[in-house]
């Protein structure tokens, strides 16, 4: 039996453009510090753009994009890998800086393996995320 009908793949999430956001630029409140445990990371969407936030082993937090560059996955499905976080298709570990520093089945990370990360912090029980459309460095006095 022949079926000449095509496979399609499903179409894949986008990650939303921050530059486009009506948000305004500064500390965005997007979590409760004891809903991120150690080596637990939560999806955000209720920012500029969807992110993934996680607490390394070294109990600092990060913040990226959420979608892997590679293929599309969220990476708030993925698995906290030291101060890292895995994609759950490929596991491709992304560090809190955006770059991509381990491929299990590769010799080597190409250089363009990065994505857009962001600059997360804490206080007072709380989480939050900068955003600045210009890139802007964050404002530390005013949160």
């Amino acid at each position: 039996m022949t079926d000449n009908s095509i496979l399609e793949a499903p179409e894949l999430p986008e990650q939303k453009d921050p530059s486009s956001s009506d948000f305004p630029d500064g500390w965005h409140y997007v979590a409760n510090s004891k809903d991120l445990e150690k080596s637990k990371a939560i999806e955000v969407i209720n920012f500029a753009t969807q992110i993934v936030v996680w607490r390394g082993s070294d109990e600092k937090l990060y913040a990226l994009d959420m979608y892997c560059k590679h293929m599309g996955a969220s990476l708030g499905c993925g698995e906290v890998d030291q101060n890292g976080i895995r994609c759950p298709f490929h596991a491709w570990r992304w560090n809190g800086s955006g770059d991509c520093d381990d491929i299990p089945y590769a010799k080597r990370v190409p250089d363009k393996a990065k994505t857009r990360s962001w600059t997360p912090y804490e206080k007072d029980g709380k989480i939050y995320v900068w955003f600045d459309r210009n890139g802007n460095e964050p404002d530390f006095d005013n949160i």
